[in-house]
């Protein structure tokens, strides 16, 4: 088992100093998009848009092995007579 480290940049860089062990690569993926997921899905609850995100794993040597960028919005666009649209972009 391998560590690999699941740095956020989101506007702060949060480092990750901890890590969690892998199998392999495949493995820290999987875990590394449902960070992301999460941490997405509570932000845009919020109401906070995400731009230029990024998160990027390392391993055990300091080499970077994945790098997830994305950029999402939500936008509620009002319509005439008071009613809303919501849409939503990533």
């Amino acid at each position: 088992m391998s560590r690999y480290f699941f740095n956020v940049h989101d506007g702060v860089s949060i480092p990750d100093s901890v890590g969690s062990e892998h199998a392999d690569v495949e493995s820290a993926r999987s875990e590394a998009v449902e960070t992301i997921a999460e941490r997405l899905m509570g932000t845009m609850l919020t109401k906070t848009d995400v731009s230029a995100w990024l998160m990027n794993v390392v391993d055990e040597d300091g080499f970077t092995v994945i790098v997830l960028s994305f950029t999402a919005a939500v936008k509620v666009i009002d319509r005439p007579g008071g009613s809303a649209l919501k849409t939503a972009t990533s």
